[in-house]
């Protein structure tokens, strides 16, 4: 075993290669970018909380190779007795060689920690008639760990809290990306189409929920959406191509008619990627002008397969959608430990 070393020098730009001794997961790094930063582009799940150097709960212990901490020194999340037992704090060290370390990978929502913090409005954007992509900004030294296709409720004092799926990869987790759909008589909804402000504090508690990415199935994936239950599949699918996984994924988004379609990323995960396919599927398009399917969106997915038994199945959208894709896909031979499933409940409050 090579001597363990712990630098607080100028990092070159190399590539090193990461071993978690535990899990035996590797990936690359740059010698200019953070180990944990590394770790997320790689959809390797080391826990943290700050990325910032503050909490702590980035800690590995350090078995074979160098690291280098920046020009400001440890970091307050680690204390000096820690680095002389071999301890590192992922989120603020660099690597300086090959590194061996010893982690505890999170695998499932359990065990990530569900937080309650506040969070700024950075932005507002109407998407549709019907649809605004709302961007929440984590301050100061926080963020959120969490998976693609993972919830979070967002809180106001003057309603009760309401869930949105969370609609970005992990990639940056002090940024939220949620997708509100305006209800006719929904209180919250409407206070963000009218009211909501950009640079307004809200709540966010989370993250929450079963319906997440499972990464480490070679099984090809085919992904159901009504409405903005597109919000999680984007999240899932930008991670997915993110951290390079090149299973088959088929994209169905079932909406009323074309304008309900209010994001063209379906269109081009198509275009660059050979592994993604997508389908749109509109229910009350009655028109000429439409050339593409039409229905509702589960049909569309039998008509293109006639046995699911291989197939991992995401389906996330209204309860009635929801339900259609169990019931149906089940006697195509779905295993249902392979459907994974988020129904959306739209509230008045």
């Amino acid at each position: 075993m090579s001597e363990l070393i712990i630098r607080r020098s100028h990092t070159k730009k190399y590539m090193f290669t990461i071993l978690n001794q535990v899990s035996g997961n590797t990936f690359k790094v740059s010698g200019d970018e953070f180990i944990l930063d590394g770790a997320i582009a790689n959809g390797v799940n080391f826990p943290y909380g700050c990325q910032n150097g503050f909490c702590g709960q980035c800690k590995a212990t350090l078995i074979d190779g160098e690291v280098d901490y920046t020009e400001d020194g440890i970091p307050p999340g680690i204390t000096p007795e820690e680095v002389d037992d071999n301890m590192v704090l992922l989120c603020r060290c660099k690597a300086k060689s090959d590194v061996s370390i010893v982690v505890s990978e999170l695998d499932d929502s359990a065990n990530i920690e569900v937080k309650t913090m506040p969070c700024k409005v950075q932005k507002i954007e109407r998407l549709s008639h019907d649809v605004a992509k709302v961007l929440l900004k984590i301050p100061g030294d926080e963020s959120l760990q969490y998976l693609p296709g993972q919830y979070i409720d967002v809180i106001h004092p003057d309603f009760e809290p309401r869930a949105f799926s969370i609609a970005n990869s992990p990639a940056n987790s002090s940024l939220i990306e949620i997708h509100v759909r305006l209800i006719n008589d929904g209180k919250f909804t409407n206070f963000v189409f009218n009211e909501l402000q950009e640079n307004s504090l809200l709540k966010i508690e989370g993250p929450k929920g079963d319906f997440y990415l499972r990464e480490n199935s070679d099984d090809p994936i085919i992904m159901v959406a009504g409405g903005t239950g597109f919000g999680p599949v984007k999240a899932m699918v930008e991670h997915a191509i993110d951290i390079g996984i090149t299973r088959q994924i088929h994209i169905y988004w079932g909406a009323r008619n074309e304008d309900d379609l209010y994001s063209d990323l379906g269109y081009k995960w198509d275009k660059e990627h050979d592994n993604v396919n997508f389908v749109p599927v509109l229910s009350q398009e009655d028109g000429d002008s439409w050339q593409g399917r039409k229905g509702y969106v589960h049909e569309s997915v039998l008509e293109d397969f006639d046995n699911l038994t291989e197939y991992e199945v995401y389906a996330c959208g209204p309860p009635d959608m929801v339900k259609a894709v169990a019931d149906t896909f089940a006697s195509k031979g779905m295993f249902k430990d392979s459907f994974f499933a988020d129904s959306f409940e739209f509230s008045s409050q």
